[in-house]
């Protein structure tokens, strides 16, 4: 049992919770970090193509309205 699950199933059991429900709190409460820290690598994982994305399509914009103020010009 790793120290956080110590200390949730030690304060489950300081409010009177019977042992058993108090280990299950402690692991379903460790699983919940467990998930939480893949989510946070899958978010960082999101901003940097989403941020990848904006490189490609900000110069892309750019001159699209380059070649879209000489062709008015021509016109």
């Amino acid at each position: 049992m790793s120290k956080v699950e110590t200390e949730v199933f030690e304060a489950f059991r300081s409010i009177g919770a019977p042992e058993e429900k108090a280990m299950q709190a402690a692991a379903a409460l460790s699983r919940r970090d467990t998930e939480v820290g893949d989510l946070r690598r899958d978010m960082l994982l999101l901003r940097w193509m989403v941020g990848g994305l904006y490189a490609l399509i900000v110069p892309v914009f750019w001159l699209l309205l380059r070649i879209g103020a000489k062709v008015g010009a021509l016109g």
